[in-house]
């Protein structure tokens, strides 16, 4: 079961990423920005013992902007970066306007793979 964050706890998990999302590293307002759980309540919860991820621990708690807090849902952080590798497939299937867009050089795509901001805060920490 959930339990509801003090402002202590959510201010703790803002400062985290230094008021963006750990995610995309978009700025988010204080005031409305979601808590995720970087391992979903869903599929750790009852199975601490075996896996030692304390779900409910705040190094479990990510700030997260909104968008990137309802794409990532319950997914693995893994599974999370695979579904965000493969939009621009999925997108050119899909979506002749992105097609027409990329023709244009409207849109670049990059096949760089992808890396969250908060790893990237944790390499700019260890140099």
């Amino acid at each position: 079961m959930r339990r509801r964050l003090t402002k202590s706890e959510r201010k703790t998990v803002y400062d985290k990423c230094n008021g963006h999302c750990a995610y995309c590293g978009c700025e988010i307002p204080f005031k409305g920005f979601n808590v995720d759980h970087l391992h979903c309540i869903r599929n750790y919860e009852y199975t601490e013992e075996f896996t030692g991820i304390n779900v409910h621990s705040m190094d479990n708690l990510m700030p997260a902007c909104g968008s990137c807090n309802r794409y990532k849902a319950t997914m693995d952080l893994e599974t999370f970066r695979k579904m965000l590798s493969d939009i621009p497939k999925r997108l050119a299937r899909d979506v002749s306007t992105y097609n027409i867009a990329v023709r244009f050089g409207m849109i670049e795509e990059h096949n760089e793979p992808i890396k969250f901001y908060f790893e990237r805060m944790e390499e700019e920490t260890e140099e």
